[in-house]
Formats: C-alpha cells, sequence, structure tokens
C-alpha cells in the first residue's frame, strides 16, 4: 500500500507542475481565430463564441470560465470528474474533463430537451508567453463542426455600461 501511495503523490506532483494557470481575462482575437457557430464554447453563448472570457483557477484544480454576459453564463471543468452546465433551452452540456500534458481535454455532449445530443470536445492550451489562449472546439450531431478561438489577455474589461449587457447605475 505504501507503493501506491507513493505513486499518487508522485503524480500529484508532476500533474500540478505541469498545470498551466488560465486565469485572468480573454478577448477574442477575431484575425486568428477559426470560427464556425454552431461551435462555440456550449453554454456560455446561444451561438459561436463569447467575445470575452474571464478565467479563475483555485487551488482546488477547477477552472470556471465565464462570459461577460450578466445572466450567469458559466462552466466549470474539474479535472478528473464530470460535470453538468444548463445549455440552450432545457439542454445541458455534460463533460468529464483531464490534463493532458499542458492543456485542459474536456470531451462529452450536449443533449437538447428534445432529446438531440451533440458530442462536444474542448480543448484549452496556453501559449508559452501566456499572452494568448487557444479553445479547439469539435462537435458533431448531424455534421461535424470546429472552431479555433484564440484569446488575448487583456488587463481591464471597461465600464460595465460596455459590456453586451450593461449595467445600469442609479443616480
Amino acid at each position: 500500500m505504501k507503493g501506491a501511495v507513493a505513486v499518487l503523490l508522485l503524480f500529484a506532483a508532476s500533474a500540478s507542475a505541469q498545470t498551466p494557470d488560465f486565469s485572468g481575462t480573454w478577448v477574442l482575437d477575431q484575425a486568428r481565430s477559426s470560427v464556425t457557430a454552431t461551435a462555440g464554447i456550449t453554454g456560455l453563448m446561444a451561438s459561436g463564441p463569447p467575445v470575452t472570457l474571464h478565467i479563475t483557477q483555485p487551488a482546488n484544480g477547477t477552472v470556471v470560465i465565464e462570459s461577460q454576459i450578466n445572466t450567469a453564463h458559466v462552466r466549470i471543468y474539474k479535472p478528473g470528474k464530470q460535470t453538468s452546465t444548463p445549455a440552450g433551452q432545457g439542454g445541458a452540456v455534460t463533460m468529464t474533463t483531464r490534463w493532458e500534458g499542458g492543456k485542459l481535454v474536456s470531451e462529452g455532449a450536449l443533449k437538447a430537451a428534445n432529446g438531440d445530443t451533440t458530442t462536444v470536445k474542448e480543448t484549452v492550451a496556453l501559449a508559452a508567453d501566456g499572452r494568448a489562449l487557444t479553445v479547439v472546439v469539435n462537435t458533431a450531431a448531424a455534421e461535424k463542426a470546429s472552431s479555433t478561438l484564440v484569446y488575448t489577455r487583456i488587463k481591464s474589461v471597461g465600464s460595465c455600461e460596455s459590456w453586451p449587457t450593461p449595467c445600469k447605475r442609479t443616480p
């Protein structure tokens, strides 16, 4: 049993050593991206990719990705576990996530309220310099679709009045 514990601890240490930190605010680089409307980050937008991503990555290994829409559009990735997120009109996307080298890989399916199922694979990778985040999304239902979304890190999100769903300030 001691050997199994040592192997588990060694695996955990090597996995955390190669886990990149995606935390921050990212904006879509349209010029460097290849976008298919039906292959966005499922559950964050109705169609296509979100323009802005806010990513947090707490010490427990969970990765939380939010769009800049003020209506609680969020995806939670728990490496080694399965998660489910509401998506569409009564549907849900259920994914199992793992670290594969320095990439976060999630595979699963979007199940619509009517029972239609679309397989989904998302791969997230950070550029060596930490200034670009690439999300590759592949979907397959009646037909296959793919997007390569390149995001660049930004320091400011601007005032909330400029967001897609603007805030309302009281006078």
